[in-house]
């Protein structure tokens, strides 16, 4: 646990750079009151000799073509073929090894962090070894989808995923264009849902999809949410279900039970209004299934859910990893020694010895902790720049050439804070503290 060096450098100049100074690097006044420009002393360019500029004679490890497989881009990654629409009807039949995909804005993204809908699902159906993947962003709306460069989009995912299934939950954003949006709003979400239907994500037929509508905002102390956008959420529902009637996919209508509930609830089911607590998820799953399936949800299972949470933390960092600039974007071939691709393996395996876990679960197994024994070891990396070599601060301000009209002290070190490793960003507040943010699972948190 140490600071690099440059971390270090950084902190000195910092505190020489907020010190005042005269002489010539100074702002001096001239003879007539007139600010005269800043004089620099002549100097000599000097070669780079750091560890950047420093090539190791070790060889580089040979590639494997294989991980290729696991990266997902959007210049690269498959497109389903087109398909003949199927109609979706509720309650919906499902089919063993199917798997279902979870699409849309915040309300099915918080969703993968408590898991009682798809708990609900392997307890009720334990046979059918489902698979389930979320794949919603937070924000998204039907046809404004941001990503990261070069990140594949939803339709090259639910292509990667081989969707049978798909729970589309939208509308919240999009209701904020009131009444004048609606007639708009039709003619996109008729638009998705055609792209939707008529793609063989599965390689072999189009999907069963189900349309989820916003849920119903709640008044709080000091936020009338369910007053101001309720209205507006209602005309957009309406507009959903007629929508999916003429679109001929499945429809469930989470704004009029929510608002219910929220309504009769001694606690508040958000946590700001709009977005659900764990409590409030618990109702949403339990009418999501209902509607879906026309029959009551069993009651859930805490410990098989946990598994659930786990597998869907894993398969989170495999789908959305941090830093996608070392993964899709930009240095995803400069550096070799941030490649990606194998730990996006591992991400896969963890998430399928997750998933055997939960169908023995559901199947009535005793639990056990996951095996994930058999995962391989990351392959050696590119090591094409040399490192820097450890030195003390005492050492380090040895090899400083410091300008005579300067002073520099040592404000933090990691000989004085070990726990400051791996640093990236720094910054000062009112109150003179420095502040340092450090990420010990940079680029990745395999």
């Amino acid at each position: 646990m140490r600071l690099t060096r440059s971390f270090t450098n950084l902190m000195c100049c910092l505190i020489a750079a907020a010190l005042t100074v005269s002489g010539p690097w100074s702002t001096a006044q001239s003879p007539a009151g007139q600010r005269s420009p800043r004089q620099k002393s002549p100097t000599t360019a000097a070669p780079l000799v750091d560890a950047k500029h420093t090539k190791t004679d070790l060889p580089d490890p040979p590639e494997d073509p294989a991980l290729e497989a696991f990266g997902i881009y959007e210049a690269t990654a498959p497109r389903a073929a087109e398909s003949a629409p199927l109609a979706t009807s509720l309650p919906l039949q499902l089919e063993p090894g199917q798997r279902i995909a979870l699409v849309g804005n915040t309300l099915f993204d918080r969703a993968q962090h408590y898991g009682h809908f798809e708990t609900l699902l392997h307890q009720a159906f334990p046979q059918l070894q489902l698979v389930v993947r979320n794949l919603s962003w937070s924000a998204d709306a039907i046809d404004v989808q941001p990503r990261p460069e070069n990140f594949a989009d939803l339709d090259q995912h639910l292509t990667h995923e081989k969707a049978d299934v798909i729970l589309a939950a939208f509308g919240f954003n999009e209701s904020f264009a009131g009444e004048p949006g609606l007639a708009a709003f039709r003619q996109r979400l008729g638009s998705f849902l055609d792209q939707l239907r008529s793609r063989a994500y599965n390689g072999d037929s189009s999907p069963q999809v189900v349309l989820v509508s916003p849920i119903a905002n709640e008044d709080l102390p000091h936020v009338p949410a369910g007053q101001l956008n309720n209205p507006r959420i209602e005309m957009y529902v309406e507009a959903m279900r007629e929508v999916a009637a003429q679109r001929q996919v499945g429809f469930v209508d989470m704004y009029t039970p929510t608002r219910a509930a929220m309504t009769a609830a001694a606690e508040p089911l958000t946590i700001n209004g709009i977005h659900l607590t764990e409590q409030g998820y618990q109702l949403l799953s339990d009418e999501l299934f209902a509607q879906m399936f026309q029959q009551p949800p069993p009651e859930l299972d805490s410990q098989l859910r946990q598994l659930v949470v786990d597998k869907n933390a894993q398969y989170f960092r495999r789908y959305r990893p941090a830093n996608t600039f070392y993964y899709t974007g930009g240095r995803r071939k400069s550096y070799g020694y941030l490649d990606f691709l194998p730990a996006m393996r591992n991400f896969d395996l963890m998430v399928a010895n997750r998933e055997a876990a939960i169908w023995r679960a559901a199947q009535g197994q005793p639990l056990s902790a996951v095996d994930d024994s058999q995962i391989p070891p990351l392959p050696p990396t590119r090591h094409s720049l040399g490192a820097n070599p450890w030195l003390s601060a005492a050492d380090e301000l040895a090899e400083f050439d410091i300008d005579p009209r300067f002073e520099v002290n040592l404000f933090a070190g990691e000989e004085q804070f070990p726990e400051i490793a791996a640093p990236i960003q720094m910054r000062w507040d009112a109150r003179g503290r420095l502040w340092v943010s450090c990420s010990t699972t940079y680029p990745h948190v395999y």
